[in-house]
């Protein structure tokens, strides 16, 4: 039987949270940019990689007029075993590019998010009863999102692919200081 041609894919791919693809996503006061954060199509594509948006839990959960939650708040059977669904989604989509010798290249997170967090996730202290002025921190550990998502990579056997979280929440930091450090993690990762 005849092979396919090639052609000029690159077989890399990178998945992206989505909020970092549609700021309409976020909560409100979040989006540090009106649309995309469009440094990050532009630097995937210098490198020629593809990306894969993943579903955003919290708007598929809540919706888009939501408050604003934290892990703490996340933490709950319920809402685990729905990211844990979607991961397994996007675990698929992995294993089906593994089958063919595709390369993963990263999962591109939003750290301090509540959901999407990969070094840090937000956290209230004064979560649950009644609403008041919340009290914020982000705490060191996952969240929930991209720790059902890890656990979804590893039932499978599948070699996880680096994580890489762009710390959105750091307002010290510029949107081109956030995508130098990106750059600098792609390129590493293609050398």
């Amino acid at each position: 039987m005849p092979q396919r041609n090639e052609d000029d894919r690159s077989k890399k791919i990178v998945f992206v949270s989505n909020c970092l693809l549609n700021a309409s996503n976020k909560v409100q006061e979040f989006a540090r940019y009106p649309g995309m954060f469009t440094q990050v199509v532009q630097t995937l594509d210098k490198y020629g990689v593809g990306l894969i948006q993943m579903p955003c839990p919290e708007v598929l959960h809540m919706g888009c007029q939501r408050w604003w939650h934290s892990r703490n708040l996340y933490d709950n059977a319920g809402f685990r075993h729905f990211c844990r669904t979607l991961a397994e989604q996007m675990v698929d989509y992995m294993e089906n590019y593994a089958i063919v010798g595709y390369d993963v290249v990263a999962v591109l997170v939003c750290d301090g998010s509540p959901t999407c967090g990969l070094t840090v996730s937000s956290y209230y202290e004064n979560g649950g009863g009644h609403p008041a002025e919340p009290v914020r921190s982000l705490r060191k550990q996952p969240g929930i999102y991209t720790e059902e998502l890890l656990k979804a990579i590893q039932a499978r056997g599948i070699q996880a692919p680096p994580m890489y979280g762009l710390l959105m929440d750091d307002r010290e930091k510029t949107n081109e200081q956030i995508i130098a450090e990106f750059d600098e993690f792609i390129r590493g990762r293609l050398s």
